[in-house]
């Protein structure tokens, strides 16, 4: 049985209107039972190798002469090292792999959702941080009864965690590419040098081309299209290419800007 899942409208400060499909309770409860089996799988690792290097250490200290006090001191650290990773290995685990798979975790990416802002854009390391800080407060004994109450009652499928953090959770594809409401998009990997540009892009750059295009209304019309034709020189000059010659460099990021999005998903 598969669930029917709510589509949901974005309208981007780029002015760009984005439909996503709302990831659904159970879609997410499975993504979750599968960060657990990875989270156990590390776990076990973790314990693994510290039994292993205690039983080492035992083996090595009896034949080396050891000061006690140095003895004592490197328990502690291997303590200190064995709550560190532990909790890495448990509150830590979401909160990097969110932040660094750009709202992803092996069990969401299997199930094909991920995290984003509310207003479309990729979630910050405070994001992914708040969300999953709070996740303590959803879960009692490994399930979510509090989390599935708040989830059944939002229209969006919210849990605490997001509805602090101002996130949703989505299908990992947006129902409708991104268009822009003056300027035809259509087509921009038609164009050589945008998938040139593209192809050499990191989200970086891509979030530079966004704030621009989000501010460019409030920029002097000498200073915007001097900003705008800089930038293009430079995503061009990481695959050694050149702005076509009478291209419209403000267009040439749109498309550009529309490309990235439709190819890596990153909002």
């Amino acid at each position: 049985m598969r669930e029917k899942l709510q589509t949901v409208v974005i309208e981007t400060p780029e002015h760009y209107e984005l439909q996503f499909r709302l990831a659904g309770i159970g879609t997410r409860f499975v993504a979750y039972l599968i960060d657990k089996a990875v989270q156990l799988l590390l776990l076990f690792v973790l314990v693994t190798a510290a039994i292993t290097t205690y039983f080492a250490l035992g083996r090595v200290f009896p034949r080396v002469p050891v000061p006690e006090d140095l003895i004592k001191l490197l328990g502690r650290w291997l303590l200190a090292a064995a709550i560190l990773m532990y909790g890495l290995a448990t509150g830590g685990y979401f909160i990097l792999f969110e932040y660094l798979w750009s709202g992803s975790t092996p069990g969401k990416r299997l199930q094909g959702i991920r995290v984003i802002r509310k207003d479309g854009r990729p979630i910050t390391f405070v994001d992914t941080a708040i969300r999953n800080i709070l996740r303590f407060v959803d879960i009692l004994a490994e399930v979510y009864p509090i989390g599935l109450v708040v989830m059944f009652l939002d229209s969006r499928n919210r849990r605490l965690g997001d509805l602090t953090a101002g996130t949703l959770v989505v299908m990992d594809e947006a129902v409708n590419a991104p268009s822009a409401p003056d300027q035809a998009v259509a087509g921009p990997e038609d164009i050589p040098e945008v998938r040139y540009a593209v192809n050499s892009m990191t989200p970086n750059d891509y979030r530079i081309v966004v704030r621009f295009l989000a501010r460019r209304e409030g920029l002097e019309q000498e200073h915007r299209a001097d900003l705008a034709r800089k930038l293009c020189l430079r995503l061009l000059a990481k695959s050694d290419a050149a702005l076509p010659v009478g291209s419209d460099p403000e267009l040439f990021l749109e498309r550009i800007a529309a490309s990235y999005q439709e190819r890596t998903r990153v909002l």
